[in-house]
């Protein structure tokens, strides 16, 4: 588990230990890591031994996830929270 992720978006998620779950910077939503990756895909993490971040690798059931929502966005408009 890293301490912090970035989404496709830009934003940074950071863990907070007190919620047990990540936020972003406006602090109002604490949300799981699964529910994260749900919500915006592969996310990025720091390389080791470097401050920049790198895709983290897709999983077949998160690929599926990503797929269908974005063409239910694409045809419908946002459909999710």
């Amino acid at each position: 588990m890293s301490v912090a992720y970035q989404d496709r978006d830009g934003d940074m998620w950071y863990w907070d230990a007190n919620n047990e779950g990540y936020y972003t910077g406006d602090m109002w939503d604490f949300i799981s890591l699964d529910q994260l990756k749900d919500r915006y895909g592969p996310l990025a993490v720091h390389e080791e031994g470097s401050s920049e971040f790198v895709p983290e690798p897709e999983s077949q059931e998160q690929l599926f996830r990503r797929v269908v929502r974005e063409e239910l966005d694409r045809r419908f408009g946002r459909v999710h929270t």
